[in-house]
């Protein structure tokens, strides 16, 4: 390479040097516009709602004309305005907003057990020692009838009461008769104290009987079987076996928050099974909503009580409970037995509503024109409960912002928020346009 002027040799490096210095000149020559779009082409001087987008670049303007990045020509966007191919490609689907019950089907699931408000103990008012088992210790399910025979005792104290009474009988001693008549009472032993006013002889054996008809459980007592073994000496007051009605369960199953508002004692609720599929043959109601909420599972406990379930259903088996609900007019529990009861509201279908889980909106059919081009306009909506009938339908109680008759988009109503929110018009989450300056931080 020749040496410069100075007697210097240019070098590769500043060849490049020079290059890069000549290409930021260059740069710096061309107009910003030429590259990025002005901030004014923002600027709100266009009518509302109105946009201007490339069809190829992400831009979008306020005023018609070619794109500043490719040259372009600019479509028009309006918020809410679609032609009829528009819809067609969106799949826009238009439902009309109803005015009906607030009915909703609450269902939950929970394992049949017995019912305990009919539950039985065979307790022995006096103490003594198992010399004898009957029938009715045989084993678990055991059924047992009133009065029938659980076990024999040997009790000393039995035998010395019987005496006493005889001898009260013989002296005529009527006071002594009837207080001595009051313990075996008390003992559950009144066959005893009349066999002996029967002239029958004083025993050392007395007999436990069960005080009503029901189904032995031996196994709800730890070690029951062991405790009723032969020649076991036995406690006053100790249960021997719990007798149960199998004709009468109960179910406790956990209903969500919100669907728990709904529900209310007396309830009448349809049962179904795996192995019974419907089982109508049970009557069932609601006996008790819980007032706490669960703050792990955000649920209820819903205990349900039942009635006709012997040889339909078993302890233990999972059941599934259908609670038909209807809401009154000020949202509370109504009688769904009772139309008179039950409120009308505007119902729209839970696919037509878009929500931030704060606000709620749906768009609503502003007007139609006769070649197909539809404008929607947004409708903020304050709503009541979610409702969900037999067939799975989700639909929303609408206290404000719909009236029967609407038209709303149940699809396609995303796009459409999208749309507004190109054109910078009030959407989902931009409630005063996307444009407008954010709300000043308060304290």
């Amino acid at each position: 390479m020749p040496p410069s002027r100075d007697g210097r040799r240019w070098t590769g490096w500043m060849t490049a040097l020079l290059g890069l210095a000549v290409g930021a000149a260059a740069i710096l020559a061309v107009p910003e516009s030429h590259f990025f779009a002005r901030a004014d082409s923002l600027a709100d001087d266009a009518p509302t709602g109105e946009r201007w987008a490339c069809p190829m670049m992400d831009f979008i303007g306020t005023r018609p004309g070619p794109c500043p990045v490719c040259g372009m020509a600019l479509q028009k966007v309006t918020a809410g305005e679609l032609t009829r191919e528009q819809g067609r490609r969106m799949g826009v689907q238009l439902v009309t907003v109803e005015a009906g019950p607030a009915a909703m089907t609450v269902r939950a699931s929970g394992t049949a057990a017995y019912d305990h408000r009919f539950t039985t103990l065979v307790i022995p008012r006096l103490a003594g020692r198992i010399v004898r088992r009957h029938q009715a210790t045989a084993g678990c399910c055991q059924e047992v009838a009133a009065g029938e025979p659980v076990v024999d005792l040997y009790s000393p104290e039995a035998f010395q009461a019987q005496n006493e009474l005889q001898t009260a009988l013989r002296l005529g001693d009527q006071r002594l008769v009837e207080s001595l008549t009051a313990r075996f009472a008390r003992w559950n032993l009144q066959p005893v104290a009349d066999a002996i006013r029967a002239g029958k002889p004083p025993s050392d054996v007395v007999t436990i009987t069960t005080p009503a008809a029901g189904q032995v459980l031996l196994e709800d007592f730890k070690g029951a079987d062991e405790a009723l073994l032969v020649g076991r000496e036995v406690a006053a007051d100790t249960p021997l076996l719990r007798l149960v009605d199998a004709d009468r369960l109960a179910l406790v199953v956990q209903v969500p928050e919100a669907q728990a508002a709904f529900l209310r004692e007396g309830q009448p609720v349809a049962l179904a099974s795996d192995g019974r599929g419907e089982l109508t043959a049970i009557s069932a109601r609601i006996a008790r909503v819980a007032n706490e909420i669960s703050a792990e599972t955000r649920s209820v406990e819903v205990r349900i009580y039942l009635s006709g379930a012997r040889s339909l259903l078993r302890p233990g088996a999972l059941v599934t409970a259908r609670i038909r609900a209807v809401l009154g007019p000020d949202l509370a529990p109504a009688d769904p037995g009772d139309e008179r009861t039950w409120g009308r509201f505007p119902l729209v279908p839970a696919g037509a509503v878009l929500s931030t889980g704060v606000r709620n909106v749906a768009w609503k059919l502003d007007t139609a024109a006769a070649d197909g081009r539809q404008r929607f306009a947004i409708a903020p909506l304050a709503l009541g409960p979610r409702l969900e009938d037999e067939h799975g339908n989700d639909r929303f109680v609408v206290r404000a912002g719909l009236e029967p008759g609407d038209q709303v988009a149940a699809q396609g109503a995303f796009l459409i928020d999208s749309q507004a929110q190109l054109a910078g018009s009030p959407s989902l989450l931009f409630p005063l346009g996307a444009s407008a300056p954010a709300p000043a931080h308060q304290h």
